[in-house]
């Protein structure tokens, strides 16, 4: 009888035992419950089981939500493996990730004896509650090798296919032999990794091409691809060598630079200097340490302005080519420069001689403050090739920044270091100096006080408290809504975006003659096209963010969309080109 009654109590004590184990393994809320186990090593499976007509987020929610996270203190831990979400597409445009019914997460876990480990999610209906879960892994059991098994098999059957793919690093490319359909769906693993508006999945005759935007400095590392039959998780890795594409670019901006000497931001400050080498040609080795000297203050300038911009960028800031001019102060000190050279150039004012300026022009000052002043008149401009190559960069490595500036900027210094170099080729083509000289001065001086009243009027602009002045006189311009732009894109409608500003004398330029002119308005109109505009005359973050999410880090930028997709217009477009 004595060993009887031993007997049932130690079987009670075991079943206690059981409970209380269980107990500490199973958490619950009104509409979600999580149940650990692990295999008393460094794995651990979370089971969670929700409630009929409720859910709680993947790991990245996508579009709405918060996403299911888990941490741990007293260890290190790494989530293995995650069930497949069920992708669902809200009002058209919005897409969610998210888990209904049950769902497992596989983790690795270092140090189980003090490990604490705590899940915050979502569960969502009609209304949200945020949850918080926390276990001891101390108080839960190792499951038997068996029950283990069973476990991770019935874990298994969730999970995706993981897969390996490589990108290129000269872009965000990833390669699917696969069929393209409307279910398909693209999912980083983690949100703001990268900007998931401009992800594009395209058909190929080799199956399906998924590109996307990084939102530097980081890189997608990993995603998910969900199929109506499949589902992958992609572990990306990206080619670490020079490619093709980084060359290409690099020629693209050496030829931007070149041809942004004949864009009207800087023609002003050029032909004064072309003026002085028709009124007094240097011979000898003079000219070759002029344009020596004008170069180097070129490149300086180019990469001090990169080095800034990656700066702000690394703080978090959205700015692009011509960032400056978005400040009214440096607005304010370049109207009043361009004046005063106004002034100069007519002989209203002359040049004070305090005798040092011989020892000035023999240092080659005079050609190196040249040079790296005309990089700062310039980049109110964008001329052709020379957007794509910036907005590349700044999409790439801080190295790749910093080359491509450098070849704009030996491209930009390319021109008139020839002409200071070889001006006898001037004199070849020009009359001898004469009267006519004070009359081309006087001519010459005529855009640099243009440009002196376009700053000016730049400066009142921006120093006004509402700087919004929309022309609503003929065609509807909206301020940029990115929120709107994906509604109508997504029910089909035809959409016209133009990032300009007010210092953007190009942008200017194209207004007056192409986005004013009797075509593009009948096109406009025939078409039904909404036109939105986006005004970066003072920075605003909210813009700077849009501009980079069209992979364009200079203006103007000029985005049409149509049945569905956007494509970048040309700096100078033809409205008979845009598909109707």
């Amino acid at each position: 009888m004595r060993k009887l009654l031993l007997g049932i109590a130690l079987l009670f004590g075991m079943l206690n035992c059981s409970a209380a184990y269980a107990g500490y393994s199973l958490k619950s809320t009104e509409n979600t419950s999580i149940q650990l186990y692990h295999n008393g090593k460094d794995e651990v499976l979370a089971e969670f089981t929700i409630q009929p007509d409720w859910h709680i987020s993947w790991s990245n929610p996508g579009d709405v939500g918060q996403p299911t996270e888990v941490t741990a203190v007293n260890t290190t831990i790494e989530v293995l493996e995650q069930s497949i979400p069920v992708a669902r597409t809200v009002y058209d445009f919005m897409h969610e990730y998210l888990y209904e019914n049950k769902a497992y997460y596989s983790l690795r876990v270092n140090n189980l004896n003090d490990a604490e480990i705590t899940f915050n999610f979502v569960e969502c209906n009609d209304v949200c509650k945020p949850e918080t879960l926390t276990f001891k892994l101390a108080e839960i059991a190792a499951s038997d090798k068996t029950q283990w098994g069973m476990l991770r098999q019935r874990a298994k059957e969730t999970f995706p296919q993981k897969i390996t793919l490589i990108s290129p690093t000269d872009e965000n490319l990833l390669q699917f032999d696969t069929d393209v359909t409307n279910q398909m769906y693209f999912a980083p693993t983690q949100k703001n990794i990268i900007d998931e508006m401009s992800i594009n999945i395209e058909e190929t005759q080799n199956g399906v091409n998924v590109r996307w935007q990084s939102e530097q400095p980081q890189q997608l590392k990993q995603a998910l691809l969900l199929t109506p039959d499949n589902a992958y998780l992609i572990n990306i890795e990206y080619e670490n060598t020079l490619s093709l594409k980084l060359l290409y670019m690099i020629l693209l901006a050496f030829i931007g630079g070149i041809i942004l000497n004949a864009m009207p931001c800087v023609f002003p400050i050029l032909s004064l200097k072309i003026f002085t080498l028709l009124k007094k040609p240097q011979t000898g080795i003079i000219p070759y340490k002029n344009a020596l000297f004008y170069t180097l203050g070129v490149v300086l300038s180019f990469i001090i302005l990169a080095l800034i911009m990656l700066w702000l960028k690394t703080g978090g800031n959205n700015i692009g080519w011509g960032f400056q001019l978005q400040t009214a102060w440096f607005v304010g000190i370049m109207a009043a420069v361009f004046f005063l050279l106004f002034l100069f150039m007519t002989d209203i004012l002359h040049f004070p001689n305090f005798g040092g300026n011989f020892i000035h022009r023999l240092s080659g000052l005079n050609e190196f403050t040249t040079g790296f002043f005309a990089v700062l008149v310039a980049s109110p401009c964008a001329g052709p090739f020379m957007g794509a190559a910036i907005g590349y960069a700044f999409m790439r490595t801080n190295t790749e920044v910093i080359a491509i500036f450098t070849a704009l900027a030996f491209g930009y210094a390319l021109p008139y270091a020839l002409i200071e170099m070889f001006p006898q080729a001037l004199h070849r083509i020009l009359p001898k100096p004469g009267a006519w000289m004070q009359k081309l001065k006087i001519i010459l001086s005529i855009p640099i006080l243009i440009t002196a009243i376009w700053l000016g009027s730049i400066f009142y602009t921006q120093i006004k408290t509402d700087i919004y002045t929309a022309d609503t006189t003929e065609l509807d311009w909206q301020p940029f809504d990115a929120d709107k732009i994906a509604e109508l894109n997504a029910k089909g409608r035809n959409i016209f975006v133009d990032f300009t500003a007010d210092w953007c004398l190009t942008c200017q330029f194209n207004e007056r003659f192409i986005l004013k002119s009797q075509k593009f308005k009948e096109f406009v109109q025939e078409n039904d096209v909404a036109l939105f505009v986006a005004d970066l005359t003072e920075h605003q973050e909210d813009l700077g963010t849009a501009l980079s999410s069209y992979g364009r880090d200079a203006i103007p930028l000029y985005v049409y969309y149509h049945q569905g997709n956007y494509q970048i217009l040309p700096l100078f477009f033809r409205v008979n080109s845009l598909p109707k």
